[in-house]
Order: structure tokens, then sequence, then C-alpha cells
């Protein structure tokens, strides 16, 4: 340490003789030099300008939705490995330690999975099931479940616009997005219509919200129905992951 003093006490002489051998005005009654200020001003406001530049960089609009995502994806990532790691086996304390670790609630994190799953992945019976699987473990209610799905559509009508059902007249750009509304509401009410998913509450709207009658909506469910390939398998599959999750919930207690 007093070495350690003793250079930063030369240093400091170093410099003030340096100061003071440079020639021209001083500032003001110090021994400050003109020639030295005017850089070292410009030197301090170039480095106030970026500090305030990098500042709002990171508090802006645009990064602040940028980390949205991320976290987002943080989510769903964490949730995929749990449902391949441990199969039927997820529990809910491993979903509330995703809770802690993002600030999410379980709303949030069934809600931001199911849009994920819906837009991610391919629907068929191994998605739906674990999406049942989640919605379980999750422990929400049937209403609470309802509001996640008419929240969901909410969102997809206010960026993609309602299901409209004649598709003649439009472009290609058009006609396929007006497809992919379709694609949407055919799986979102695929899974409004599972008893084991969110029990029929009465709260439930996607059809109105969607802007679909029954029969339209019955047609678009069937379509979905015959893409997804053998949904007869779903059946099964969900009995035993409920099998599975009743076993492990009587291991636990």
């Amino acid at each position: 340490m007093p070495w350690i003093q003793e250079k930063a006490l030369d240093i400091v002489e170093f410099s003030g003789s340096v100061t003071q051998a440079l020639p021209g005005p001083r500032v003001g009654r110090s021994s400050v030099p003109w020639l030295l200020a005017l850089p070292l001003a410009y030197v301090g406001v170039s480095f106030v300008f970026a500090f305030v530049k990098t500042v709002k960089k990171f508090t802006s609009p645009k990064q602040a939705r940028r980390n949205k995502i991320n976290k987002n994806a943080t989510l769903c990532r964490s949730i995929d490995e749990l449902l391949e790691k441990e199969g039927n086996g997820l529990l809910h304390e491993a979903l509330k330690e995703l809770m802690q670790k993002t600030g999410f609630s379980m709303v949030d994190i069934l809600r931001k999975y199911i849009r994920y799953a819906l837009n991610e992945k391919p629907f068929n019976p191994q998605m739906v099931a674990a999406l049942i699987h989640l919605r379980k473990i999750t422990m929400l209610d049937d209403s609470q479940v309802a509001e996640i799905l008419n929240e969901i559509s909410k969102l997809i009508v206010k960026k993609q616009g309602p299901v409209v059902m004649n598709t003649s007249g439009y472009t290609e750009k058009g006609l396929m997005k007006k497809l992919a509304v379709q694609a949407l509401f055919g799986k979102i009410f695929y899974l409004s219509e599972l008893p084991e998913f969110c029990g029929r509450d009465g709260s439930l709207i996607v059809k109105e919200i969607f802007g679909v009658a029954d029969e339209d909506a019955e047609r678009l469910r069937l379509h979905t129905v015959a893409e997804a390939g053998d949904m007869d398998s779903l059946e099964k599959m969900v009995d035993g992951s409920g099998s599975d999750s009743d076993d492990s919930g009587e291991g636990s207690s």
C-alpha cells in the first residue's frame, strides 16, 4: 500500500508539473492552461452525450419490447425442457420456481405457453396432451382458463382481424393472413371444446370474439382435427398423463 500511495503521488506531481510547463493563458486564477482545458472539456461533453445516449437506448420502448420477447422465449424454452425431461411428471413446484424466476403469474405462464404452442408447434395429439397436462398442473379454475382463451383470441383479432369465411377477392398475402386466422381459431376453439382443458365455462366467448357463426366454427374445428391427424389417441394420452400426475401427487404428499 505505501508503494501504491507513493506512485500515485508521483503521478499527481508529474501531472502538475506538466500542467505548469504548458504555455499559454490560464483558466481564471487556476494553473490549468486553456490549451489543456479545451480538449478536456470536449472529452467531458462527449462522455456525457454518450452516457445519455446509452441510457436512452437501454430504456427505450424498443429495448423494453426486446427484453420482454427474450423473457417470454426463456419461459417457453424452460417449460419445453421441463416437459421433455419430466414427461407427464411435470410438477406444480417446478412452475412455482419459474414464477419466482420470471416474475410471471400462473395465469401468465399458461397464457404465454399456449400462444407459443399455437404459433410454433404442430397441432397434434402430443401437443394438445401437453397443454392439457400443463393446464392441470397450473391448478387454475375453468373461469381463469376461459379468460386466457378469450384474451388470446382478442390479441389475435386485434393483430390479424376476425375470421372471414368468404376469402374471394383477397390478394395472395391477404388470403394467407385470413387462412392463418382461421387456423388459429380452429385450434383455440378445439381446446375450448375439450372438457379436460376448459370445462365449457360460461364466460368463454371465443366464437363471439372471432365473429364466427356456430356452423362455421364447427366446420373449422373439424378441419383442424383432420389436419392434426390421429386425435383419437389423445384420450389415451390424457388418461395416461392424469394417472401419472395422480401417482406423482400421492408420492409427494
